[in-house]
């Protein structure tokens, strides 16, 4: 069985920009509800960013192969949004809605070990509070396995295409591996 990749809002704007999009057909992605709308529904907007554009489209071709996650935080946003539609969203709900998504996995597909693919600091201050285990991978990581695999011809050549549109994205080549801790098992 293939893990599931889920990635963040940060590298679905930042493999849009570099036009490396295709890369996610290569794995089982999903996406939470959050996530989404931070997204892909943006491309639906009149001033959307290319990125924004470029993910709906991208979606739109292959939407039977991303799947979308409703999360607790969704549904509670979506309640909030009902009863106040100019109701501004906290900062950093796409990440505690994969946070809830991982909460639920644990729950109900214990050992899946999903993938986190993120570029903000947010995953490393709360890394290590995720539900477990995981794997986290920054957008930089996941491109020089793409170039390990020989999807890409150049894991700096994609950095590069990048950051021509996202210049200030996060560029390191991390993974944590998030196991769970000793004596616990889920």
């Amino acid at each position: 069985m293939m893990r599931l990749l889920i990635p963040d809002a940060g590298p679905l704007f930042s493999l849009a920009a570099g036009n490396l999009l295709p890369l996610l057909a290569k794995f089982n992605v999903g996406i939470t509800d959050i996530v989404r709308d931070e997204t892909i529904s943006r491309g639906n907007l009149p001033n959307a960013s290319a990125e924004a554009q470029a993910l709906l489209a991208y979606y739109n071709q292959n939407a039977q192969n991303i799947q979308t996650f409703t999360t607790q935080v969704g549904v509670r946003i979506a309640a909030l949004r009902t009863l106040n539609p100019g109701y501004k969203t906290p900062h950093n709900l796409g990440e505690l809605s994969i946070q809830s998504l991982l909460i639920d996995l644990q729950l109900t597909a214990p050992g899946s070990d999903p993938v986190i693919l993120f570029e903000d600091n947010w995953f490393f201050t709360n890394g290590a509070m995720l539900a477990r285990p995981c794997t986290l991978i920054s957008t930089q990581a996941f491109l020089e396995y793409a170039e390990s695999k020989k999807w890409i011809a150049s894991a700096e050549q994609a950095r590069q295409a990048i950051a021509q549109n996202r210049p200030y994205a996060y560029s390191g080549s991390t993974t944590i591996l998030n196991t769970s801790p000793p004596g616990f098992s889920p």
